[in-house]
């Protein structure tokens, strides 16, 4: 988190800079734009991540939900000179675990600090009545609370606890002993995944293609202070490659979500690609089987349910993908 935060910061910070010696109208606007961007990407980032609790509906029923925060930088424009010109965008991502659906992506985020007050709002002008439409919670000491509303009113109330890419600490034992259960579970799960992205109809018919790609999951130690002590976190990050991609331009980098508790296990994926790319993010969830099998749902921020991903742990391929080509 640390070294994506000085990165955004970074490229943010250059582009304020870039202005300082031209105060043209134009500048000016950019110059502005660039240090809101940077206050925004400060301010987000200490709430930026995965939340993951329960959604006690209205009528009674419990559903197992997750959101998670994620900052973008996307590009709004372009200057005189060709420049881009790029707005920090504080976004985010409502999955529901169990019972399980789509996760509902492209959600606009508002956070203000100095309450700790968050809103989340569906940007969807076509949703139903029952579809979320808004979201209005606090943020304290990583706890999310708050109440998810329809068109129609409220749906229901929920609390979640903040999760560092895998199943939120129960309470049962100390954090270093959730840390370790943390870290066995990932190692578990870590390595190389062969398979495949099949289209729906819908896109197919849009000019989407089937191709083959790999998924690499890995066990990543982040340093934290926990009170006066530092000790390190479990985090499952991965990359995810597509087969046709020589040069990378959808490389993505990957921030997991695994919850074994569940039946069958659930592995999200959060996606936020490099490059021109950047702005473009993919959500994968779906179930993982003792085996290595994962079968997931493909959603991006931009189309939603993309298609499905057929994938097992290790160099070969599922029977599903005997037909892609690329």
């Amino acid at each position: 988190m640390l070294k994506k935060l000085i990165l955004i910061l970074s490229v943010l910070s250059l582009a304020a800079c870039a202005f300082n010696n031209d105060e043209s109208s134009a500048n000016k606007r950019n110059k502005k734009l660039a240090e809101e961007n940077a206050r925004a990407a400060a301010t987000f980032s200490k709430v930026e991540g995965s939340y993951q609790g329960n959604l006690i509906r209205e009528n009674g029923a419990t559903e197992v939900i997750e959101i998670t925060l994620v900052g973008l930088v996307e590009e709004v424009g372009k200057n005189e000179d060709g420049s881009a010109i790029n707005q920090y965008l504080q976004t985010a991502v409502y999955t529901r675990l169990s019972p399980s659906s789509a996760a509902l992506t492209g959600l606009s985020a508002n956070y203000t600090p100095e309450v700790g007050a968050l809103t989340i709002t569906n940007p969807d002008k076509t949703i139903k009545n029952d579809d979320i439409h808004s979201i209005t919670a606090t943020i304290k000491d990583g706890v999310m609370s708050g109440v998810v509303k329809s068109k129609a009113g409220i749906l229901g109330r929920m609390t979640l606890k903040f999760v560092v890419g895998g199943s939120s600490n129960d309470g049962n034992g100390s954090d270093e002993q959730y840390y370790e259960r943390l870290r066995k579970e990932y190692t578990q799960i870590a390595g190389l995944y062969s398979g495949c992205v099949i289209p729906t109809k819908e896109m197919s018919q849009k000019g989407s293609q089937s191709f083959k790609a790999k998924i690499t999951l890995s066990l990543f130690e982040q340093k934290v202070s926990e009170g006066k002590d530092e000790t390190t976190r479990p985090t499952l990050v991965g990359i995810f490659k597509r087969n046709y991609d020589t040069i990378d331009a959808y490389l993505a980098d990957l921030t997991g979500s695994y919850r074994n508790d569940l039946v069958p296990a659930i592995l999200t994926l959060n996606g936020k690609y490099r490059g021109d790319k950047v702005g473009y993010q993919t959500v994968f969830k779906g179930s993982l089987s003792k085996d290595g099998e994962y079968i997931a749902d493909f959603a991006s921020s931009t189309r939603g349910i993309e298609g499905k991903m057929y994938f097992k742990k290790g160099q070969s391929y599922p029977a599903k993908c005997a037909n892609v080509s690329r």
